[in-house]
């Protein structure tokens, strides 16, 4: 488990960093810290993101908010928690897919019961996966791996983060059904007849066309755009929960 803290106040960082090491104590979770939000949104490049953001909402140069809006465009899916002496940024904070709000001075148990809840939400979200049979062999599959997966003729086409297809044996129910352990989790949804996609990975969508964090772009018609468009602005409203 990855853990990221971006405060520019140096006594409130040597605050959340006590909190921090108190809580993670024989816990398989490790903590960067940075002064800005320049520095934290380089290293998410560099690491490939973090499982969580502990961010301050009110810093020079890029705010909390605008940070967390640049993490969501780059495709980072973290779970966001926001530490502010001010709680008029709230609704700002949710709009980037937050998943809590402190108010400073950090109280030690909000502070633990709002990591127990994070810390829990993205390990089962990691743990997940389903086992697909191919021509070959059956291959396990982490959710966190599936940008979409999709019907065509008779099998269906898993189709990774990484570029790589993974094409299942042919099915003998219909797509809904086959594909209803994924349809399980909020993170992934029906758009159209024949295709379920991962909405934690999707950046941008227009009027005819998904974006996904990878580069991938993929047609899915007005239609199916249209009403994926609802359920992707819910889904990142909710904390990408």
């Amino acid at each position: 488990m990855k853990i990221a803290v971006c405060d520019d106040d140096s006594i409130c960082r040597e605050q959340i960093m006590k909190l921090l090491n108190d809580y993670t104590e024989g816990r398989d979770v490790s903590v960067s810290v940075y002064e800005n939000a320049a520095q934290l949104l380089d290293a998410a490049d560099r690491m490939g993101g973090f499982d969580i953001y502990i961010l301050d909402v009110i810093m020079p140069g890029l705010s909390g908010i605008q940070l967390g809006s640049r993490l969501r465009e780059a495709g980072f899916d973290g779970k966001i928690l926001y530490l502010t002496s001010s709680s008029e940024f709230a609704i700002d904070a949710f709009k980037v897919q937050a998943s809590d709000y402190i108010l400073k001075p950090v109280q030690a148990t909000e502070f633990t019961a709002a990591l127990d809840k994070l810390i829990s939400a993205a390990a089962v979200r990691k743990e997940k996966s389903l086992i697909i049979k191919t021509k070959d062999s059956s291959i396990k599959l982490s959710f966190d791996s599936i940008l979409y997966a999709e019907l065509i003729q008779k099998t269906i086409v898993y189709c990774l983060l990484n570029g790589k297809q993974v094409e299942s044996t042919s099915i003998r129910s219909t797509f809904s059904e086959a594909t209803q352990e994924l349809l399980k989790d909020s993170r992934f949804s029906l758009c159209g007849s024949g295709r379920v996609v991962n909405l934690s990975y999707i950046v941008e969508i227009d009027s005819e066309n998904l974006y996904f964090k990878n580069g991938t772009k993929i047609y899915a018609g007005r239609r199916a755009v249209r009403e994926l468009r609802s359920v992707w602005y819910d889904f990142w409203f909710n904390g990408g929960e």
